[in-house]
């Protein structure tokens, strides 16, 4: 899923896990999200797409989420608008998916 209204990426935690150790970009940083303002800590990842690759920051979603049934997070990955930029991507609305710059 693209989220071009969030400037980081998210991943579900537990998909995380298999990436191993992530280098910490910021500890306990506030977020708004649909939920309020939450502390997270974000990380560095590779994010590769359609054969382009970038550095980005990523959020962990807490994989409680994914079992609460009020919690509408269905999305286990999430690219922000900064990964997109970076990977020199645009958002195809009509076309529903990423077109390259």
């Amino acid at each position: 899923l693209v989220d071009t209204g969030c400037g980081d990426c998210e991943l579900r935690e537990g998909l995380a896990r298999h990436l191993g150790v992530l280098p910490l970009v910021s500890a306990d940083r506030c977020y708004e999200t649909v939920r309020g303002l939450v502390t997270q800590s974000s990380y560095e990842v590779l994010i590769t797409i359609q054969g382009r690759t970038c550095v980005a920051a990523i959020t962990l979603a807490p994989d409680e989420r994914f079992q609460d049934p009020n919690d509408m997070c269905t999305d286990e990955a999430v690219i922000g608008y900064a990964a997109l930029a970076a990977l020199r991507m645009a958002v195809d609305c009509h076309s529903r998916c990423l077109r390259l710059l």
